[in-house]
């Protein structure tokens, strides 16, 4: 990419767009802070994370994100499943919340990197919110300019996105010597299940209005 492209108004305008999600409560910062505060392999779900999003918004370039929006038999029963995942999950972490003890907790803590790095992956790819953020959105905004400054509406999304995945996970790492209690780590994962719950009621009310 040419220096002028990566000053450009677009990459500019893709990076403070970027910016104004980073602190958006959705599952994905939930799923970063609770793996850092926990230390569940903070640094690799971050980058699971991240290497998700640049698939995303290289197929939100590539018209992907306008074709689901075209075809909306195919956009609403994949959001309809979504919204059953998400719901199935969060009453999964309530009751998980509830009935962990102190040994499940630090056995949770060494938990195995594959989960770890499963979990993002099915927070990212099966949550509709990740999708429309870095599919929709910026497929539709970076479609305002030609082509070559799509690619830097994306690089500065992009950059803004990676201040975002491991900023949370840092910022979970710094928190966990003040949350190190099986109380506080109860108490987040009821957080994370009430916001997962209400993700997938909220995307089920927006299926049922466009019926």
């Amino acid at each position: 990419m040419s220096a002028d492209l990566l000053f450009s108004p677009a990459t500019a305008s893709g990076f403070v767009f970027g910016l104004g999600l980073i602190f958006s409560l959705g599952p994905q910062n939930l799923m970063l802070i609770r793996a850092g505060m926990m230390r569940s392999h903070p640094l690799a779900v971050a980058s699971t994370g991240y290497v998700s999003e640049i698939a995303l918004v290289a197929m939100g370039i590539g018209g992907l994100g306008t074709l689901l929006v075209q075809h909306p038999t195919i956009s609403g029963t994949l959001q309809a499943g979504c919204a059953g995942f998400l719901a199935w999950w969060g009453v999964r972490v309530l009751l998980n919340a509830n009935r962990a003890s102190k040994a499940e907790a630090a056995t949770e803590v060494c938990g195995s990197r594959l989960r770890a790095i499963g979990l993002m992956l099915a927070v990212t790819w099966l949550n509709p919110l990740a999708w429309l953020e870095a599919m929709f959105l910026v497929g539709v905004f970076s479609s305002s300019y030609a082509s070559g400054a799509q690619t830097g509406f994306a690089v500065g999304f992009l950059s803004a996105s990676a201040i975002k995945f491991y900023g949370w996970s840092l910022a979970g790492m710094g928190l966990s010597r003040h949350f190190n209690h099986p109380t506080c780590r109860k108490n987040m994962d009821k957080v994370a299940g009430f916001v997962l719950i209400s993700a997938a009621g909220l995307l089920s009310i927006n299926i049922l209005n466009a019926v």
